[in-house]
């Protein structure tokens, strides 16, 4: 039973962490996001260039 309790303590203590990090961590989020896309278009892009 405290256990339940403790878990429940332990993720609103992550959301409540999370929550007042999410604005901090959206720019890294994005630029990681642009950055595979781009890297996949341009493997995708050389893949086809080169046959």
């Amino acid at each position: 039973m405290s256990f339940n309790v403790d878990m429940s303590e332990v993720y609103r203590q992550f959301a409540n962490v999370f929550g007042s990090m999410t604005p901090l961590l959206w720019p890294f989020i994005g630029a990681l996001l642009a950055l595979f896309v781009f890297g996949g278009i341009i493997t995708i892009l050389r893949h086809y260039t080169s046959k």
